[in-house]
């Protein structure tokens, strides 16, 4: 009798097989998703490096500095002299008003804004103004003054500092009667000039640049006579003429 061969499972119901489907399975699912505290938990919060507390924020901002005024309020007094807008007064729109005396008031600017007047207090007669308004006396323009004591004010001056003079000297001078040339009798630059005996007239070669055409005198000498001028230019080769007066120059400050 012939024995027939018992017929093989095939592979798929071997229990190796199934085994092996089951466990590549599990390794599937496993490696499918993160880790539940990866994908809930929030990040750590930052940590101080030396205690591990969570670090303090920043501080606020300072608030920022408040900005420098562009005005000023100025009020002042002037008398005989040359004043530069931006050195001896700051720059600005100005009411200019006569305090004491009577005498001529104007700037290098005299027609565009500025002024040439005759100016005098209350009683000099009718040809003399006590008061201009709104008088522009931008930087570098020069108020010049004779005879007259003028109060100038604005409230709205510019807040720039003033700048230095540009005064290469230091020294005082005496000088009497003469002609005297800045430069080689004295030391050019710009002075005060202050009649310190007699009475008579001092003027230079550069009158109507910064110069000076002055009846001077000592106190007691009557009206006609002004005593005090200040910041006279007297560059390099002006001459200075003196008669029947002494004065003192001193370096303008």
């Amino acid at each position: 009798m012939e024995n027939n061969p018992k017929p093989k499972r095939p592979i798929w119901k071997r229990w190796w097989f199934i085994m092996l489907v089951g466990f590549v399975a599990l390794f599937v699912i496993a490696g499918s998703g993160a880790p539940p505290e990866q994908a809930t938990n929030p990040p750590p919060a930052t940590q101080s490096p030396t205690t591990g507390t969570p670090a303090a924020p920043p501080p606020p901002a300072a608030p920022a500095a408040p900005a420098a005024p562009r005005t000023i309020s100025v009020s002042m007094t002037l008398t005989n002299g040359h004043y530069t807008a931006g050195i001896d007064f700051p720059a600005g729109r100005y009411n200019i008003e006569a305090v004491k005396g009577g005498g001529n008031v104007s700037s290098t600017n005299a027609f565009s804004g500025g002024i040439n007047a005759i100016m005098g207090v209350a009683g000099q007669g009718d040809m003399f103004q006590q008061k201009y308004s709104n008088i522009n006396l931008p930087k570098r323009t020069v108020l010049s003054i004779s005879r007259v004591a003028v109060t100038i004010s604005s409230d709205a001056a510019s807040a720039s500092a003033l700048e230095p003079r540009n005064q290469p000297i230091r020294d005082s001078v005496t000088l009497g009667n003469g002609h005297f040339v800045a430069g080689k009798d004295f030391p050019a630059g710009t002075y005060d000039i202050s009649a310190v005996s007699g009475s008579g007239n001092v003027s230079s070669s550069n009158i109507l640049s910064g110069g000076i055409n002055a009846m001077m005198g000592v106190a007691g000498q009557g009206d006609l006579f002004e005593q005090l001028y200040k910041n006279i230019a007297l560059t390099k080769d002006v001459t200075l003429s003196i008669s029947n007066v002494r004065v003192k120059l001193t370096p303008s400050k």
